[in-house]
This record gives C-alpha cells, structure tokens and sequence, in this order.
C-alpha cells in the first residue's frame, strides 16, 4: 500500500474516534499507533503497566476529588455531585433521566437522587417527554448555569493545584494519548452497564464495541 493511501485510511480511522479533526491532533494519535507496533510486550507486562497506569490516574483523580470537596465545601455551595450533573447535563443538552445517568456511569438510584435535588433546587428543568409520556426530560436552567460558573470558577483553581509543575506540553500530550481510550470505554461502558462480567470481556476483547 501506497504511504499517501495508508494515510488516507488511518485519517479516516481518526475521524471516527475524534470529534476534533486537525492535523496536528491527528499527528499524535498516528505516531503513537506507530510507536506501540514497535514496542512489542508481553502480556504480563502490559497488564501491569496498565494497572500501574490506573492506579496513578485513579490516585491523581482522587487528590483532585479530595480538594474539590475541601473546595465547594469551603465556599458554602452544594455537594461535588451537583457539579458532576450539572456539568453533564450541559454537555448533553435535553435528555431523558436515564441518559444523564448513563452517562454519569452511576447506579440508577444514586442519580435519581442527585437530580431529582436538583429540579427541587430549581437547577434543572423537566418535562413530560412528547414521544413517550412516562418519561421525563431534563434541561440545564439559567439558575443551573448560574450554579455551574461558580463551580467552574473553583474547579480551575483545583486543576491549578493538581497539575502545578507539570508542563502545559506534558499535560496535552497526556490528554490527546488518553482521549481515545476515554472515548472507548465510555461508549462501551453504557452499552454494557447491566451485562454479566463475562459478556462485558468476551464483546470488549472481540472489537465489537
């Protein structure tokens, strides 16, 4: 195959993975294809490198959370899980319940509670749904909106802490590695949210997601 032809089918791979189509971002997600073909491992290895590689994200996401806390907590607004929601739903636009919750990766319980305080704070709208009237849809408010800049406001200051002395480079080049693994799982993550362990394994490791 020609370069200039594999090029045109590892951009059209990318287009599907990535909502933001430069070259520059296409540049990286192709170089580090490349550079995992050239860095064969055993499969021990890689799962440890990947577990060591989960547990650093998942400790650094964990002083993020812990100061987020400290944070809300401090300036007398609602709890973190507000935010979470909020900031979701503003993402999503007007969604059914369900969808909000999906996405939030939470139990069904745990995020009925957290919206259904947030319509009685009046941060949330919603509506009977017109194609199915057992369902209700939710929207983001003005008052909402309101509400998420002030926890946008203490979110940046809690990203400055997390990631001081780590260059703005390294931070993006984290990012722009990690996306489509994040893209991946989150798709993969709703679909199979309510499927037996063996199911989620066996359709994951077979690329039908």
């Amino acid at each position: 195959m020609k370069p200039v032809v594999e090029l045109v089918h590892e951009w059209s791979a990318f287009e599907e993975l990535d909502t933001e189509h430069s070259v520059e971002r296409f540049c990286r997600y192709y170089l580090e294809k490349q550079r995992q073909k050239t860095l064969p491992k055993a499969h021990s290895e890689r799962i440890m490198s990947g577990a060591f590689l989960l547990k650093t994200i998942g400790r650094i996401l964990s002083a993020y959370s812990m100061y987020f806390r400290a944070a809300v907590n401090y300036i007398g607004i609602p709890p973190a899980e507000s935010f979470y929601y909020l900031n979701g739903l503003q993402h999503l636009g007007e969604v059914r319940k369900s969808d909000l919750i999906n996405y939030m990766f939470a139990e069904t319980t745990t995020g009925m509670e957290v919206i259904n305080r947030l319509v009685r704070e009046d941060k949330i709208d919603e509506r009977a749904s017109p194609d199915d009237k057992r369902a209700k849809l939710i929207k983001i408010n003005d008052k909402g909106l309101a509400a998420l800049q002030e926890y946008y406001k203490v979110s940046g200051k809690v990203v400055e802490m997390t990631f001081k002395d780590i260059s703005d480079e390294t931070v993006i080049s984290c990012y722009e590695m990690l996306k489509y693994c994040e893209q991946r799982n989150s798709a993969a993550a709703i679909e199979l949210k309510n499927k037996p362990f063996d199911q989620m394994y066996e359709q994951v490791m077979a690329g039908k997601m």
